[in-house]
């Protein structure tokens, strides 16, 4: 891929906001000057995550990770640097340049880019012949508006389409507008070998079917969902499945995907709670009816990832699962997953055989408020649908607890236990001293395991942290370079780049920076990131750009830092002149020699280096 030009990179990060490019992603409240919500990184009960507009930089104490808008995307999206830059130019609809002057040729562009721009046009494809004028596109229209009772206006909207049933002309598309066959093979729309160099041996995936474009959380198809029709051709392969999804592609992790989040979350703040229903027809039915927070887990059951997803933009989820035992199965799994993530979980339960879109479709919104009305408590469905039917024996009971204890365990505060624990003790009818002592047995026994399992942590070797320090000279010199750019050449003025401890990361980069000052290289802390190697380095760069240090005068912490820099420095190599002594034999005639030395660097250290800053008046 032909390099971005650095000036091109310059004007993106001076033109972007941060705040544009990480709220659609985190939550974020203001905090001062600055903004705080939850790591997008780590799952975290407690926000870590800081973004400084200021200094269009972010800060995740959590994962340790810190950088610009494109660290933040490399990181979230995990695509490379130059992909970054393709996402924000992009999104805010920028000019790339590149080194050799002109745009990129088509075959060298990312593959992730290739495989969005697939999406986008296989969506267009699919949905222009849903409404064309043909008998297919007409028995579509015919299924999708008196079958199912959805409005022509919400295929519209969503972009509801169909996949022909013959050999797609979707292919002759693609490759007419350059895609590469790498991208085909990959993008999980056609079947293809992996050795197959033929672009003209690709089959459709999906044939004869209703699509439903999947988003992900910007609004970018990634996926497709297809519902069999009278259409679907006897000789496909998947004929007998009512629903086909595409594959997982490098675009399309389904555990991580939460389908009608991109709608979802912009209508959060009006509600406070995402209402989780089990399939795409039903949160397009919710939508429909306007219910406008309704989502649905992209897979099977609902996992971790999506419930960490979730919470970065609400704390509550109404559950509206399907009122058979699957759907009863599905919110038990549900649990202890959304504890985990630090949601609090109500349960709408539907009449048996009935499902969130027949529930809509029958008795509209208001069917739905009467539920909301009468939610069940987790609590309350677990153990409801944990007991047996008829009255419990003790021994059934005590499994019951057993299995809540399994749920419960996952909450991270002991008090948001302690409540649900009461609550399923006083719906069990069991003794709730006992209940807690077995509690507090199974949590001892869960947390031993869980000890045993983890490795013990490596000892920290770092002589000036393990005597109580949480900053080095290195990191306070870089520091004050970073924040006050008019002490970088009196410093390096006063400074011997062997003092520096080039087995530290903030010694390398004060080596490297100190380098480019003596070749009149050094532009400053914003152009810092050619300097920049590995991502250590930018996350230490970025992290120091984020803290803010109260330093009443900046030159004396300076000056403070070199003297321990040069202290650190002749105490070494006394220590090592002393070993050579002590090494020597009685009758050595060396030793004099190396006394002398040893008393040469005890008077060198008598005179430490002073700063000399030229006033600033």
């Amino acid at each position: 891929m032909p390099l971005v030009s650095r000036s091109s990179i310059e004007e993106i990060k001076n033109r972007v906001n941060i705040l544009d490019v990480v709220e659609p992603v985190v939550a974020l409240k203001k905090s001062g000057r600055n903004f705080v919500g939850l790591s997008p990184f780590t799952s975290e009960k407690t926000p870590s995550f800081f973004v400084l507009p200021e200094k269009n930089i972010f800060k995740c104490f959590s994962s340790g990770h810190a950088g610009d808008i494109f660290r933040f995307l490399q990181l979230q999206e995990k695509v490379t640097f130059a992909e970054a830059i393709e996402i924000v130019a992009e999104r805010f609809n920028l000019t790339l340049e590149y080194e050799q002057g002109a745009r990129p040729h088509r075959e060298s562009r990312s593959l992730r880019r290739e495989l969005l721009e697939i999406h986008e046009q296989a969506c267009d494809y699919y949905h222009r012949c849903f409404l064309e004028d043909s008998p297919a596109a007409k028995s579509t229209r015919g299924y999708w508006c008196r079958e199912r009772d959805f409005p022509h206006e919400l295929a519209v909207e969503f972009k509801i389409g169909l996949a022909p049933p013959d050999q797609s002309p979707l292919l002759e598309r693609l490759t007419r507008n350059g895609i590469g066959i790498e991208a085909l093979k990959k993008c999980g729309l056609f079947y293809a070998n992996d050795r197959e160099t033929n672009v003209r041996r690709l089959r459709p995936r999906f044939r004869g079917r209703l699509t439903i474009p999947i988003r992900d959380y910007q609004g970018q198809v990634i996926a497709f969902s297809a519902r069999k029709l009278d259409l679907t051709p006897e000789d496909d392969p998947t004929h007998q499945s009512k629903y086909i999804n595409s594959p997982e592609t490098p675009v399309f992790n389904k555990s991580s995907i939460v389908f009608g989040l991109d709608r979802a979350r912009q209508h959060i703040d009006a509600v406070g709670y995402f209402v989780l229903v089990e399939g795409q027809l039903d949160v397009l039915r919710c939508w429909q009816h306007g219910v406008h927070t309704a989502v649905a887990p992209q897979g099977t059951s609902v996992t971790e990832g999506q419930m960490r997803l979730l919470k970065r933009y609400a704390n509550r989820i109404d559950s509206v699962l399907d009122g058979d035992e699957a759907g009863q199965k599905a919110a038990l799994r549900l649990l202890p997953l959304a504890f985990e993530a630090g949601h609090e979980v109500r349960i709408l339960p539907l009449p048996d055989a009935m499902d969130p879109d027949t529930l809509l479709a029958q008795g509209g919104r208001e069917a739905l408020l009467k539920l909301q009305h009468n939610p069940l408590s987790a609590m309350h469905f677990a153990v409801r649908s944990l007991l047996p039917s008829g009255p419990p024996s003790a021994r059934e009971k005590a499994e019951v607890l057993r299995q809540i204890f399994e749920i419960i365990i996952r909450c991270d505060l002991e008090i948001v236990q302690r409540d649900y624990l009461d609550e399923a003790v006083a719906i069990l009818g069991v003794d709730c001293e006992a209940a807690i002592r077995d509690f507090k047995r199974f949590r001892h026994w869960r947390g031993r395991r869980s000890t045993a399992s983890t490795p013990a942590p490596v000892a920290v070797e770092d002589d000036e942290i393990c005597k109580g320090r949480l900053t080095t000279s290195e990191y306070e010199l870089l520091w004050l370079v970073f924040h006050y750019e008019w002490l970088t050449e009196p410093v390096l003025r006063s400074i011997d780049l062997d003092w520096l401890d080039s087995s530290t990361v903030h010694g390398r980069l004060l080596a490297r920076i100190f380098a480019d000052v003596q070749e009149g290289l050094w532009k400053g802390v914003e152009k810092v990131d050619p300097l920049l190697e590995n991502d250590e380095e930018r996350d230490s760069v970025y992290s120091i750009l984020a803290v803010e240090l109260d330093f009443e005068d900046p030159a004396k912490v300076a000056g403070d830092c070199l003297k321990a820099l040069f202290d650190r420095s002749v105490n070494a190599r006394m220590s090592q002149l002393q070993i050579q002594i002590d090494k020597l034999p009685a009758s050595s005639d060396q030793s004099p020699h190396f006394q002398r030395k040893l008393v040469e660097l005890r008077e060198i250290k008598r005179h430490p280096p002073i700063l000399q800053v030229p006033s600033r008046n």
